[in-house]
């Protein structure tokens, strides 16, 4: 699974699972151009990294065009043709029905989760190599429902469509896009989300799953070294479920 001198782009580098991937990547030698919001999160990922890899980062906001196309062309103008690219940011909102919740959370969250989606692919794929793999960070909640968090259920279904969909157009070239859907990962968003759902009680999400535990950020930056690996190289167009079972019920 060697991915050592290969140009991949990230965003949502410095949340949990970014971190992971990023780490990952550093580690078998990958060039990594580092995306995220956070300026000050970036800074210390460039104080922390180590491994074999070299690591740009970049400040962007994934749901404006312009920054991202600059972050696109940033890359290429680095190191040439993109090899990988790791869809990732995105963003969770407070817990409430359909019929109260607030359309500006809604708007927020299809906006980084979805349109960030959307443009990332629409100005990194130009850029790619024939060959090269893309993976879009949907969720186990992209395959089933949940109550309470319409605008996250709706914006991972999104990108599993937008998946599929891109898989189509690019698999002239070669280019493989596929979608990655981790389940309860232990990380502040997971544990956020978990105080509304269980609030009052001593549950977890861990027992929503068959392996009775969370993930670990590091169980799904696995998943992504695969797909963004050669031994990869005939799946295209799929969902990928990291999620000890909690779709299989």
């Amino acid at each position: 699974m060697s991915i050592a001198g290969r140009n991949v782009v990230i965003t949502g580098a410095t949340g949990d699972i970014g971190l992971a991937v990023t780490s990952r990547l550093l580690a078998q030698g990958a060039h990594v151009f580092a995306v995220d919001l956070n300026s000050e999160t970036l800074e210390k990922l460039r104080h922390d990294s180590s491994g074999n890899g070299v690591l740009e980062t970049h400040v962007a906001d994934v749901t404006d065009a312009a920054q991202v196309r600059e972050y696109a062309n940033r890359a290429y103008s680095l190191w040439g043709p993109i090899d990988g690219f790791v869809n990732n940011a995105g963003i969770q909102t407070p817990v409430r029905p359909i019929v109260e919740f607030p359309e500006d959370d809604f708007d927020r969250v299809i906006a980084v989760n979805v349109r960030g989606v959307f443009l990332g692919m629409k100005y990194v794929l130009p850029h790619m190599r024939d060959g090269g793999s893309v993976v879009n960070m949907s969720s186990a909640l992209g395959v089933v429902g949940g109550a309470g968090i319409v605008a996250y259920v709706a914006s991972k279904h999104a990108i599993i469509g937008m998946t599929k969909t891109a898989a189509l157009e690019q698999g002239s070239r070669g280019i493989r896009v596929n979608a990655a859907a981790p389940g309860p990962i232990a990380g502040k968003m997971t544990f956020k989300l978990a105080e509304e759902v269980f609030a009052g009680t001593s549950k977890s999400f861990a027992e929503t799953v068959p392996l009775g535990r969370h993930g670990t950020p590091e169980d799904v930056a696995g998943l992504v070294m695969y797909l963004l690996s050669d031994d990869s190289s005939y799946a295209t167009g799929t969902t990928h479920a990291v999620d000890g079972g909690f779709t299989t019920a």
